[in-house]
């Protein structure tokens, strides 16, 4: 049955992949002008991997060639309100793009990309290392741009051979990158200083959200959770969830707020049922994302799984524990000591033992993680809030 499905989701991107080749011979047959000084930058990532590359564009926009230039994001749509919050000042227009509907929606993807084409950005920038044929690399072949500049791309075997014979030749520059093992706020910076040819000097990722209002019933003193993640696979137990959260009530005197995706509402809700506590709030689906990264900021603590909230907590130097199952380790976690980050992070048993072993665990779990993140026991995770809770 997997292989059936497996099957499908093939011969769909096949599909999808002839049509845009299609639509996009369509659109080139109009004429339009190519505008000097206009720069089209492309990232269609995650919110996570969006927290790892904004302080960059900041770089971009006071880059002595690119400062006159009239630059443009095209993003990801599900992190429009972050994005318009950080980065306002270093764009001057934004194009928000649903991925969902550009794969599947014709009359969506027609428009999206004509619009991008008859723009006739001089300049385009594929900043993803983790090239997708048919989202930002359709994008920059629609541009048409005069110069068109992304990245070699990861080396996943799966994906590195189709970049290779379909789409690798839509660009007019490619940025090698290193082949050293380099956590992504480092790859993403590796690529800016190659394309800016010049040191850049940040050192971490950072978020300010001093100026978010809130209006929410939040706690005086919490601890955040965010029990949800896009994967099962990536998911710590319910029932462990709540079983930790019993044990930080009768423990500790910081409440507990539980946030995630509006999708995560119910495994926040029923986690929240279970324990029918007054000291437990659920603001899943509840907030934006600036002010998720308020709450995180001004919490005591932060407990996830691997998702885009122990991003925002390392960018607002929240302390925080990370439950994982190892899933592309060395490139997403752990962050780097030399970052000064107060936090645990824990994993399988197989991952824990081999930990001294970072490059052997890097490759092995650069596509997936067989090992079950529930083998992270209570304990551990117990003990690890009580030293953080601690610490200075």
């Amino acid at each position: 049955m997997k292989k059936l499905h497996l099957l499908f989701i093939k011969i769909g991107n096949l599909i999808n992949f002839i049509i845009n080749s299609l639509i996009i011979k369509l659109i080139h047959l109009q004429k339009r002008s190519i505008k000097e000084k206009t720069l089209l930058i492309i990232r269609l990532d995650s919110i996570g991997d969006y927290i790892l590359v904004q302080n960059l564009f900041n770089d971009l926009r006071n880059d002595y060639f690119f400062k006159n230039y009239n630059i443009t994001l095209c993003g990801n749509i599900i992190w429009k309100d972050l994005a318009e919050h950080c980065n306002k000042n270093d764009f001057d227009k934004f194009i928000w793009i649903n991925k969902k509907k550009l794969k599947w929606n014709l009359f969506y993807k027609y428009d999206t990309l004509q619009k991008i084409y008859l723009a006739g950005y001089e300049t385009a920038v594929e900043t993803t290392f983790s090239r997708e044929i048919l989202y930002g690399d359709t994008i920059i072949k629609a541009s048409k741009s005069k110069e068109r500049i992304g990245y070699g791309g990861s080396q996943e075997n799966y994906v590195k051979w189709k970049r290779s014979l379909f789409s690798d030749d839509y660009y007019t520059k490619l940025i090698t990158q290193s082949s050293e093992i380099l956590f992504e706020f480092y790859r993403n910076k590796e690529f800016f200083e190659k394309m800016l040819k010049k040191k850049i000097e940040i050192t971490k990722p950072y978020l300010d959200f001093n100026s978010i209002k809130m209006y929410l019933p939040l706690p005086q003193e919490y601890i955040v959770i965010v029990p949800g993640a896009q994967e099962k696979s990536r998911r710590w137990s319910e029932k462990k969830f709540i079983e930790l959260i019993k044990s930080l009530l009768n423990n500790f005197t910081f409440d507990v707020v539980l946030v995630g995706s509006a999708s995560e509402y119910k495994i926040t809700e029923k986690i929240a049922e279970q324990i029918n506590s007054e000291r437990v709030l659920n603001l899943a689906g509840k907030t934006n994302l600036p002010e998720l990264g308020k709450i995180i900021s001004n919490a005591k603590l932060l407990i996830s799984n691997e998702t885009s909230a122990v991003h925002f907590a390392a960018a607002v130097d929240t302390k925080f524990i990370c439950l994982s199952n190892g899933q592309r380790f060395g490139r997403f976690m752990p962050y780097p000591k030399e970052m000064n980050l107060i936090n645990e992070y824990f994993y399988p048993y197989y991952i824990e033992k081999n930990l001294t072993k970072f490059n052997k665990l890097a490759e092995e779990l650069k596509e997936a993680s067989k090992f079950d993140i529930n083998e992270i026991s209570i304990d551990k995770v117990l003990n690890a809030v009580k030293k953080l809770l601690e610490s200075k």
